[in-house]
């Protein structure tokens, strides 16, 4: 054995579930996602004042607490994670990441066609339309195998 090995590390992670969170992941993060926009719900029905280098701030935060939130839900593992799951999340990935391409490519075509001033998609938006894009994908991918798995596929 390597200097170093530890068989205990290497028995303890089930194939499959390299780097993904504990289930109960998905529920902290929607729980992040939901109360991301707590504060800012309550500036809006409360008619606070915010200055406008607070409000920018204020609204980073909250993007990057809803951020966090999608990205607990995405890393997190499914009650039953086997490698048809973990091929299910490659595949999802993929098509996250030539959707976000996509969108870098097409959005100023569209800003172009509507008029409207052109502008590079900001990191945030980028970011949260992959996380959207990849959790589409698997919940579709998912159901799909599980309709296939109970025989009600043509």
């Amino acid at each position: 054995m390597p200097p170093g090995h530890n068989d205990y590390n290497m028995k303890k992670q089930k194939p499959g579930e390299a780097g993904l969170l504990p289930f109960y992941c998905k529920k902290v993060g929607l729980a992040v996602m939901l109360l991301a926009f707590v504060p800012a719900a309550i500036v809006k029905i409360l008619h606070v004042a915010i200055e406008p280098a607070n409000k920018e701030f204020f609204r980073l935060l909250t993007m990057n607490a809803f951020i966090l939130g999608l990205l607990l839900v995405a890393l997190a593992k499914d009650r039953v994670e086997d490698e048809t799951t973990m091929v299910i999340r490659r595949k999802a990935m993929a098509w996250a990441f030539v959707t976000a391409v996509l969108l870098v490519i097409i959005k100023p075509l569209v800003d172009l066609l509507m008029n409207e001033r052109v502008a590079d998609m900001k990191s945030q938006e980028l970011v949260v339309s992959m996380l959207f894009a990849y959790l589409l994908m698997y919940y579709l991918q998912k159901k799909g195998r599980r309709v296939a798995a109970n025989g009600q596929s043509d």
